[in-house]
């Protein structure tokens, strides 16, 4: 309609009414992209929102996590000490063998890989090419470095792993890795082997085999990859945190 109204207007000459008619043509486009530019930012808001929501949820399970892991740390050292003590001959006080095989299962966690913060909310937006909705270049920089730096970070503990765990696992009577995975557990005493098993033999037969196989040496080197290890959680702790606060600045909540 609008078409042959332009039409006729030429064939006729009718000046006025071409320009009238195009005018509406040309605002009707130009409303017509404003209307799906503005259904789009809508969509894009929401869609951050949800990114938004996510990405605390991860930092919240991260934070949570990687106390755990300086918890379990922190625990590794001081069982890493005591059995270093018990090698050399040199028992703490009041020592049991429960206590003992507790300190074994402690000092050989976190020995075989290191966790990662949670990606999958960051990779998606990565990946979707939504990553610059986020209008704070701060907080993308943030996001970015974060999670950049806990791969690394993971990369350079894995390299420092000592086998120790590994190789003290290879050490324990296997009678005893079932007892501690299960203490309900009866043993098979039916082969006539395991009739004079106990804890406290078992015990005194490892310290024999640590001491004949040199386990102090590589103690003190899970010693130093402890240490190191710590540091490096205690670093992940503050740069989670940090990014947190980040995050609930920029969607105007409060960092638990």
């Amino acid at each position: 309609m609008i078409l042959r109204s332009i039409a006729d207007g030429l064939s006729q000459r009718k000046w006025g009414t071409v320009a009238t008619e195009v005018l509406i043509i040309v605002v009707g486009i130009f409303i017509g992209l404003q209307v799906d530019d503005w259904n789009q930012a809508r969509i894009d808001r929401a869609d951050i929102n949800t990114y938004m929501q996510r990405i605390q949820q991860d930092l919240a399970r991260d934070l949570d996590f990687f106390a755990y892991l300086s918890g379990e740390a922190a625990r590794k050292r001081i069982a890493l000490a005591t059995l270093k003590q018990l090698i050399e001959n040199e028992p703490p006080a009041d020592t049991n063998a429960d206590e003992f095989f507790d300190s074994l299962q402690f000092s050989s966690s976190i020995g075989f890989e290191f966790p990662e913060v949670q990606t999958v909310t960051f990779l998606d937006l990565q990946s979707s090419g939504k990553l610059s909705l986020i209008e704070d270049a701060e907080l993308r920089r943030k996001l970015q470095f974060c999670h950049q730096e806990s791969l690394h970070r993971s990369y350079r503990i894995e390299s420092r792993i000592t086998g120790y765990a590994a190789t003290l696992y290879s050490m324990i009577d296997a009678r005893i890795q079932l007892i501690y995975r299960d203490p309900e557990l009866n043993i098979d005493t039916s082969n006539g082997d395991e009739e004079n098993f106990d804890l406290d033999t078992a015990r005194e037969d490892f310290l024999a085999a640590a001491r004949i196989n040199g386990l102090s040496r590589l103690i003190m080197a899970e010693q130093n990859y402890t240490e190191f290890l710590i540091a490096q959680v205690n670093i992940q702790l503050t740069e989670i945190a940090d990014l947190q606060r980040a995050v609930s600045d920029a969607t105007g909540e409060t960092a638990h």
